[in-house]
């Protein structure tokens, strides 16, 4: 296997990300299969919030993979919303030296992503959550590319959707 083999989960909050990814880890873990999973939502937890954050993002997933390259990790798990846009390819590219992306959009339809959202959010966040999953919904609709293989997660279990996701996975890396 040459490079880094990267498995980027993107899709808008609420659709199962850090699930899938964290049941996806469980399954190369009982397969033996070495990796890193890094949700970078944990990149970019900062107050006040820094005109450089996007270098701090990318500071701290170079040095994150740095560590757990060290350690002898060829692939790498990631989680994000946006992650399948060019734009932050090309920064987690800068970050993750030799990276072979195989890119993976989950989706769910509109009353899914609210019942999830609503069940996860405790408090008065809960509504401006969910304005800001229906607007990353429509802008991941609307930027679909051929390159982004989709699953959909309104009627299959995380378990299935990381099976899928793993299979997938290892057959690109040939």
């Amino acid at each position: 296997m040459s490079g880094t083999q990267v498995l980027v989960i993107s899709g808008p909050a609420g659709v199962g990300k850090s699930s899938v990814a964290f049941e996806t880890s469980l399954q190369l873990q009982r397969d033996g299969i070495e990796h890193a999973l890094i949700d970078t939502d944990e990149l970019d937890h900062i107050f006040p919030v820094p005109a450089d954050l996007a270098v701090i993002t990318e500071r701290n997933l170079a040095a994150m993979w740095r560590t757990f390259s060290d350690r002898g990790a060829q692939r790498l798990i990631l989680v994000g919303v946006y992650l399948a846009r060019p734009t932050e390819l090309e920064w987690i590219g800068r970050a993750v030296p030799n990276a072979r992306f195989t890119l993976v959009g989950l989706r769910a339809s509109e009353p899914t992503l609210h019942d999830r959202v609503r069940q996860r959010e405790i408090g008065g966040g809960m509504e401006a959550q969910w304005q800001r999953t229906r607007q990353q919904a429509v802008a991941l609709a609307t930027e679909q590319d051929s390159g982004i293989h989709d699953v959909v997660t309104d009627d299959i279990s995380v378990t299935e959707t990381a099976r899928r996701i793993v299979a997938l996975w290892l057959r690109s890396q040939g």
